[in-house]
């Protein structure tokens, strides 16, 4: 009768084992919305991933994902929202590579630390940047841009998608390596400097991969170099940066990010669930189709690579002289 009476006991406590295991499960992370914060207008790239991630994660995640957009300060207002906000996995933000690594060297007011106030999550994608001319320019080559710079100080202008980006930022590099004075002009997006271009406005565009294959394919530009490392799958037989004599290059990225000090299990199911969303075939394809190529990486992987494009955009901006604002 003991040991039966023993056995019920440890039975009884086994469930209670199994019971608690079992609401500890379900009551685990996430138990309620997440915000995903964007750090630009709704339309824009940016945007538009975030809602293809968002729409991925929150089916796995089996919760809700909430895109909000959060505008200014060149993306740092939508980031230090988020480096802010409470440290919990219920907001996360999707992040490029100049608002951490390039944007907050040129803004005097510093609004987080790029480096101690954000907890990489993981990457989405990589590509890069390209310099084009119209089909129709009698540029012909990057060293046919050069030449006639040099033959006419002043005369040839760029444009990219605003004051202190990637393409400014990168065309500035260029005329220093070069000894040459290609004159910046800003415009409020890569589009409007591509219809400016063609318009006969400016000489020549720093633009995403995406945007020069698509005119490419239209026939009507010519992609003189790429900014990336290597080169661009897309243009093949276009050279890089570095195999023109510049020592610079570094992919574009996307990636997720929380505020730091996220809990660990939080932390290890974003980037679980982020890491199954990027390699699904619907946000693969859909990359592919905008210019990018689908990438995942560890939260270790991420922080590295913003610290290495950190310390090297700050490097570069301090050798064109370009002015905190």
């Amino acid at each position: 009768m003991k040991k039966h009476i023993a056995r019920l006991i440890s039975l009884a406590a086994l469930c209670c084992i199994y019971v608690s295991a079992t609401a500890q499960a379900e009551t685990g992370f996430p138990v309620r919305p997440i915000r995903l914060v964007v750090p630009a207008s709704a339309g824009g790239e940016p945007d538009i991933l975030a809602r293809l991630v968002a729409r991925q994660m929150s089916v796995d995640l089996r919760q809700p994902i909430v895109v909000e957009n959060k505008v200014g300060a060149s993306g740092l207002i939508g980031v230090a929202s988020v480096a802010n906000a409470r440290a919990d996995g219920y907001t996360i933000g999707i992040v490029y590579q100049a608002a951490l690594a390039l944007s907050p060297h040129l803004i005097a007011k510093r609004l987080f630390d790029p480096l101690a106030d954000i907890a990489p999550i993981g990457l989405i994608s990589v590509s890069g940047n390209a310099l084009m001319v119209p089909k129709n320019s009698p540029i012909t080559s990057y060293a046919d841009l050069i030449a006639r710079a040099k033959s006419s100080p002043g005369k040839l202008s760029f444009g990219s998608w605003g004051e202190g980006s990637a393409g400014h930022i990168s065309g500035e590099v260029m005329n220093k390596a070069a000894g040459v004075n290609i004159l910046h002009i800003p415009y409020k997006g890569s589009s409007e400097s591509v219809m400016a271009m063609l318009g006969g406005e400016i000489d020549a565009v720093f633009g995403g991969w995406g945007l020069a294959s698509t005119q490419v394919k239209a026939g009507k530009v010519r992609v003189l170099a790429v900014t990336s490392p290597q080169r661009s799958p897309m243009f093949p037989s276009v050279p890089t940066f570095r195999e023109l004599g510049i020592q610079f290059g570094l992919n574009s990225w996307y990636g997720l990010v929380a505020p730091a000090g996220v809990p660990p299990d939080a932390m290890r199911r974003l980037e679980e669930s982020l890491r199954r969303a990027v390699n699904g075939p619907e946000i693969a394809e859909r990359l592919q189709s905008m210019g990018m190529l689908p990438q995942t990486s560890t939260p270790a992987e991420l922080r590295d690579r913003i610290r290495s494009d950190y310390d090297t955009w700050g490097k570069k901006i301090a050798e064109t002289g370009i002015q905190v604002h």
